[in-house]
């Protein structure tokens, strides 16, 4: 029996929020903007793992000279 791939994981708000640390209600709000891939289930939001992380690795910056919000002012 094949080992299933955790990237291929459904995760639910709570998980997908501290797998990218950040609140549950940024999330929610991402969800319902339809800005972070997801799917409403009997409204409930599901997040497919590796969908979410390809998502993120498309939202780095194209250029180094942009500013980061965590960076110290």
């Amino acid at each position: 029996m094949p080992t299933e791939d955790p990237r291929d994981e459904w995760m639910t708000l709570g998980e997908i929020a501290a797998h990218l640390k950040l609140s549950r209600s940024k999330i929610y709000e991402m969800a319902r903007q339809g800005t972070i891939p997801c799917s409403n289930v009997a409204g409930r939001w599901r997040f497919l793992r590796s969908e979410v992380d390809d998502w993120m690795i498309r939202q780095r910056p194209s250029s180094a000279s942009e500013p980061n919000e965590e960076a110290p002012e």
